[in-house]
C-alpha cells in the first residue's frame, strides 16, 4: 500500500517549504561564494592529480552517456533525466575544455571538440527530454480530456494530480 500525498497535505506542505528554503538558501549562498572566489582565486596554479580529475569527469560523462543510450534503446521515461544530465555534463566539459586552454595551442581543438560535438549533442540531448515531456504532458492532458496542454512554464506541478489509477502489474511493452 502506497502513500499519495495531495499537494495540500501538511507532509507535501512541509516538504516543499524545506525544499524551496534549500534551494533559495544554495542560491544566495552561490552568489556570495562567486563573489568570494572572484577577489580571492590566484591566476595560475598547478594542480596534482590532473589527469584523475578529467579521466574521472570523463568516466561520469561516458557512464551518462551511456545510461541515456540504453533508456533511449528500451524507450523508458527515465531516459528524460538522464538526457537532461548528460547534456549538462557535455556543456561543462566544453566550457572547462575551452577555459582551460585558453591562450595555449589545444584552443583550437577545445572549440572544434565542443562546436561540433559536445555542445551539439547537449542541445539535441536538451531537445529531446523538452519534447519527451511536452509528449507526456500532451498525453496526459489528452487522456484528462482538457485538450491541448499550455506552455510547460505555465503549468503548475499539481494541475495533473488525481488519484492514482490501480496499477496494471504487467504493463504493455511499446
Amino acid at each position: 500500500m502506497s502513500l499519495t500525498l495531495t499537494p495540500n497535505h501538511p507532509a507535501a506542505v512541509h516538504l516543499r517549504r524545506l525544499f524551496l528554503a534549500v534551494i533559495t538558501g544554495s542560491f544566495v549562498f552561490l552568489l556570495v561564494w562567486i563573489i568570494y572566489l572572484a577577489t580571492s582565486l590566484p591566476e595560475h596554479r598547478e594542480v596534482a592529480h590532473w589527469d584523475v580529475a578529467w579521466v574521472g569527469f570523463d568516466c561520469f560523462l561516458v557512464a551518462a552517456i551511456g545510461m541515456t543510450a540504453l533508456w533511449a534503446w528500451l524507450r523508458r521515461p527515465i531516459l528524460i533525466p538522464w538526457a537532461i544530465i548528460t547534456a549538462t555534463l557535455l556543456c561543462c566539459d566544453a566550457w572547462f575544455d575551452i577555459v582551460l586552454d585558453w591562450n595555449t595551442p589545444e584552443l583550437p581543438i577545445s572549440l572544434l571538440s565542443a562546436g561540433l560535438g559536445e555542445l551539439p549533442l547537449a542541445a539535441l540531448l536538451f531537445y529531446a527530454a523538452r519534447r519527451l515531456i511536452r509528449l507526456s504532458m500532451a498525453a496526459a492532458w489528452a487522456r484528462s480530456g482538457r485538450g491541448e496542454p499550455p506552455r510547460m512554464w505555465r503549468v503548475r506541478m499539481s494541475v495533473l494530480d488525481r488519484p492514482a489509477a490501480p496499477r496494471d502489474e504487467h504493463p504493455a511493452e511499446h
